[in-house]
């Protein structure tokens, strides 16, 4: 169960920039971020409970809160996306908000959380950067 899940929220957030990109690149966001995201957002949020009904689990009160500051995070970040890029061209804007959320993850659990990168950790975190560097 839980893979699938990691499956889809891997899916799904790496499509949800690429749709922004394509809308910004056809001149099509300005009018459309707002829906363009809502439906989005609703399709990753069906797509997600399909799993759990098949499979109900009780859900805790703190699994809940998470899960709904997790959504609002994304969704904020997705939409500060969606709103520079009336401002800032894409390969920057996009580059900023991923290179971004790559070092505070990385940073974070090297110096708060005192993790230890391995070789798999140390490759993820070279192809994160080499990605922004072709996308940019």
């Amino acid at each position: 169960m839980w893979l699938r899940l990691m499956a889809i929220a891997f899916l799904a957030n790496g499509l949800g920039p690429f749709g922004l990109r394509v809308l910004e690149d056809k001149g099509l966001l300005a009018p459309n971020r707002l829906p363009y995201l809502a439906l989005w957002y609703a399709g990753g949020f069906l797509l997600a409970v399909i799993p759990f009904l098949r499979r109900p689990a009780r859900l805790t009160r703190s699994e809940l809160s998470i899960g709904i500051v997790m959504a609002c995070c994304s969704l904020g970040g997705q939409l500060a996306t969606a709103l520079a890029l009336a401002f800032v061209p894409g390969h920057i804007a996009f580059s900023v908000t991923t290179g971004g959320n790559l070092f505070i993850v990385a940073a974070a659990g090297i110096f708060m959380f005192r993790e230890r990168v391995g070789m798999y950790g140390s490759v993820g975190i070279i192809l994160g950067i080499a990605s922004l560097l072709l996308l940019g």
